[in-house]
Formats: C-alpha cells, structure tokens, sequence
C-alpha cells in the first residue's frame, strides 16, 4: 500500500496523521466528525498534512489558504488542451 503524503511538503504522513487522515474522510455523519476532527480542513474536506505543516498552518492560516486556491493542473496538461483546441479551430475555420 503506497504511503500516504502531505500535500503541502510532499512528505509520508506519520502513521497518526495517515489513520487520522482516513478516519476523517470515512466519516460522513457530520455531528460525530466534529467531535473528533484533529487536522486542518478545507470545504469540509480533511487535508492530508504531517506535524510539521499542521503546526505551520495553525500559526499560517493564509499562506495556506493561498496555496489552496493555486490551480493543481500541470502547465504541461494546459499547454496540450490549448494545442488541441486551436488545431480544431484552425480544422472547423478551414471547412468554411
């Protein structure tokens, strides 16, 4: 089973943080998941974060919050839809 990883610094969650991790996510009666809530959320959504992040962002809230909101498509991804999209384009303009 691959290792569970921080989303921020891309380092394997201890085996605390990993079980938390997956016991919030499995969790869909909201009453109990505010009861035992222990990491950092987003949309109602648990992140997976090691100790040292989870620490970074209770004194960081909004240099998180900011990467948050960062886009996660590679450039490489963006790149290739624009390409494709201008070559049909270029296709459906040239049957005109």
């Amino acid at each position: 089973m691959p290792a569970c990883r921080c989303q921020f610094c891309a380092a394997p969650l201890e085996p605390v943080q990993e079980f938390r991790y997956l016991v919030e996510t499995a969790t869909d009666d909201p009453v109990h998941l505010n009861r035992i809530r222990a990491l950092p959320h987003a949309a109602g959504r648990p992140l997976r974060v090691c100790k040292g992040c989870q620490a970074a962002i209770r004194v960081h809230p909004e240099r998180f919050r900011r990467a948050l909101l960062r886009p996660d498509v590679p450039t490489r991804v963006l790149a290739a839809g624009l390409l494709s999209l201008g070559c049909f384009f270029v296709t459906l303009v040239g049957e005109l």
